[in-house]
């Protein structure tokens, strides 16, 4: 599609950067005792790396949920899209897809770029935009049946 003759609307709106539970203070002391006794055994098994990753991995994952989400800025406009500080033009985009979300405030758009490395991005769209971002979008690159990543899908599965 030739994109510098069609104009878009600008769609503009700010979402959190991940959706934040709350934890009790026993899921962090259960993080922190796996992530201890797990090191202990990688230590005992003469395995020292596996053993501080397993001690760095659980201290950020307690870091990262002791962090409130910050809110990041999504403007669809006639040259491309703007996630945060990241702009991409609709050139290095492949397609994207939208999909309702029952509960919760936002529904998911997909973004597939030409990216080797994490192609596919997630974006969390206020439900009352999605329909003008799909017609505002299908302007420019196609819609296709892309999926988010299995990972994605576990972690919001198990709830991290």
């Amino acid at each position: 599609m030739e994109n510098d003759e069609i104009k878009l609307d600008t769609i503009n709106w700010s979402a959190p950067e991940y959706s934040h539970k709350e934890r009790g203070n026993d899921w962090f002391w259960t993080v922190g005792l796996i992530s201890l006794i797990g090191s202990v055994i990688a230590t005992w098994l003469h395995n020292y790396i596996f053993a501080i990753f397993i001690l760095v991995s659980g201290g950020s994952l307690i870091m990262f949920n002791i962090r409130k989400p910050k809110d990041s800025n999504f403007i669809i406009e006639t040259k491309g899209l703007t996630m945060g500080k990241d702009a991409y033009e609709w050139k290095n985009i492949k397609s994207f897809n939208i999909k309702e979300n029952k509960e919760g405030l936002y529904s998911k758009l997909l973004i597939e770029t030409k990216k080797h490395f994490l192609p596919i991005y997630t974006i969390p769209l206020p439900k009352e935009l999605a329909n003008k971002t799909k017609d505002n979008l299908l302007k420019v690159i196609p819609r296709s049946e892309i999926n988010e990543s299995q990972s994605m899908l576990f972690a919001e599965k198990i709830g991290l």
